[in-house]
């Protein structure tokens, strides 16, 4: 059974300057709990490509998307896009790749939401027609003290996802893409489709070059990939 999977550039809200709907300037911590009135909107120094949205971690219900194809001109709703929630994950895909100088997002809710990360992206290369498989590992920072009457207290700041990607039965063109890719990135956005739990879709640091190997008698290719959540 093929469980697809999506490579998608890094968050290309970094590539731009934040404001929250009143005009101010704003910035999102990636990772960190964010919470918001209303909404906010990202303005871009050139036009950038994006076709979906990841939200990791919210209590976002609903959400407007807007954008503005030149600097002068209105914002357009964005109409038709699909989502998929997974516990408090969000996936939005836009029916079209859209060129925009901006985004708007807009919250459903007059009230504060909040989510951990926010990630505006294109997608670079489906993985539909290979073999996958991730060896997950979870890396968790922590620790532990003792109070002054001995009683033990236990605190946890984070836990973040990893592991090995290995993909088997791949053509040399896919290869080649998939080598041109991670050439060009250090980070690179993943959503893996198996079962469609997005807890372990997000960024992931490449924590080692890719790997590749030739099986002869099938003229394909097997990659593994070593992922570090970011």
């Amino acid at each position: 059974m093929i469980n697809p999977i999506e490579i998608l550039t890094p968050d290309l809200l970094l590539n731009g300057t934040l404001y929250d709907l009143q005009g101010n300037a704003l910035t999102l911590q990636q990772g960190s709990k964010n919470t918001l009135s209303g909404g906010f909107e990202a303005v871009f120094p050139s036009s950038v490509q994006a076709d979906k949205v990841l939200i990791k971690n919210t209590s976002l219900e609903d959400l407007s998307i807007y954008y503005k194809v030149q600097s002068e001109a209105e914002y357009i709703l964005m109409e038709n896009a699909s989502v998929f929630l997974s516990g408090k994950d969000m996936l939005i895909t836009f029916p079209q790749v859209v060129q925009a100088v901006a985004f708007k997002f807009v919250f459903a809710s007059e009230s504060e939401e909040y989510f951990y990360s926010f990630i505006l992206l294109k997608s670079l290369l489906v993985l539909d027609t290979v073999l996958s498989s991730l060896r997950p590992s979870v890396f968790c920072r922590g620790g532990h003290h003792y109070t002054a009457g001995g009683n033990l207290i236990l605190w946890r700041e984070f836990c973040k996802h990893g592991g090995t990607l290995t993909l088997e039965n791949v053509s040399s063109s896919v290869k080649n893409a998939l080598a041109e890719i991670c050439a060009g990135n250090l980070l690179l956005t993943f959503i893996f489709y198996g079962g469609f739990d997005l807890s372990q879709s997000g960024e992931y640091g490449l924590a080692a070059p890719l790997k590749t190997e030739l099986d002869r008698s099938l003229s394909l290719w097997r990659a593994e990939m070593e992922l570090a959540e970011k």
